[in-house]
């Protein structure tokens, strides 16, 4: 089996992670179409999505299009149903070697615009989005990660550009041997500790737990997951997540997880996510994806 994946960004940090105890679960019901391939424009990508939010019986839509107007531009457009609610973005990968610049907003509120900067070169790769530009007193979302055989750490914060002042600042690091990735990461001005660690079992298997601790208040939870690929086109996961009674007053809740996808049909991949809890409230999705 290969090794695991060393982070490029610092949101790349305890991804193995958490991709297995919390991405793919989605409890809305959803049908996508990705038509990238069936567009008789040179460049020119097209889909479109309906999702019922769980909970509620109105649908809504959204049409996307990614247009690839020269090497290493594109221009991108989302348009969301219904309220009619348009956004766009231009973006630029050949500036600087490894950069990569997006300006993106509401057509109709261009001082609203957010500038993006990526920059990937060797081992460092750094993000840091600028917003509220035009109101004297711009926030830059800034983080960075360096990563080097089989450790890697980085660092993010919020950044006033008139005061100064730094928020939300976070540190993590990740460090992998073997199969075996252990994540750190600070959050909440430090005072939330977050440690993962993930393995891969065997080929088909893969497992990981979290404990995320709040040091002012004292409280603890704690995730265990587990997935498996059964097929090519087939694979399921569980995840039991609670939290830990550190104090009086908190006693163990677990919420299972439940998620399995695979083709349905022809160009068509299905998804289903169920979750409940020691009393029985239960959501669930499904999602059916097709390209053409």
């Amino acid at each position: 089996a290969s090794s695991p994946t060393m982070p490029s960004y610092f949101g790349d940090i305890a991804k193995t992670a958490k991709d297995l105890i919390s991405g793919s679960f989605n409890y809305d019901n959803k049908f996508s179409l990705d038509a990238k391939n069936a567009v008789p424009v040179d460049g020119l990508k097209l889909s479109c999505s309906a999702t019922t939010k769980n909970g509620s019986t109105e649908p809504t839509g959204v049409v996307k299009s990614v247009f690839d107007v020269a090497k290493g531009v594109s221009l991108e457009t989302e348009a969301s149903l219904p309220g009619g609610k348009v956004s766009a973005s231009a973006s630029h990968s050949g500036l600087v070697d490894g950069m990569k610049l997006t300006v993106s907003g509401d057509p109709k509120h261009l001082p609203g615009a957010k500038i993006g900067l990526q920059l990937l070169r060797d081992a460092f790769g750094m993000k840091c989005d600028l917003t509220a530009i035009s109101s004297g007193a711009p926030k830059a979302d800034v983080n960075a990660c360096y990563s080097r055989g089989a450790v890697a750490f980085g660092a993010s914060s919020l950044v006033d550009c008139k005061s100064g002042a730094v928020t939300k600042y976070q540190l993590g690091g990740q460090f992998v041997v073997d199969d075996v990735t252990v994540g750190v990461i600070l959050l909440d001005a430090l005072d939330t500790v977050k440690t993962s660690v993930a393995m891969r079992v065997d080929k088909t298997t893969s497992c990981a737990c979290e404990v995320v601790y709040k040091v002012k208040a004292s409280d603890a939870s704690a995730a265990l997951a587990v997935s498996r690929k059964f097929s090519d086109v087939c694979s399921g996961k569980l995840a039991v997540s609670s939290a830990v009674p550190l104090k009086a007053g908190t006693a163990i809740d677990p919420v299972i997880s439940l998620h399995t996808t695979g083709d349905v049909a022809a160009k068509t991949t299905g998804s289903l996510s169920v979750q409940t809890d020691t009393r029985l409230n239960t959501k669930w999705g499904v999602q059916f994806a097709t390209k053409i």
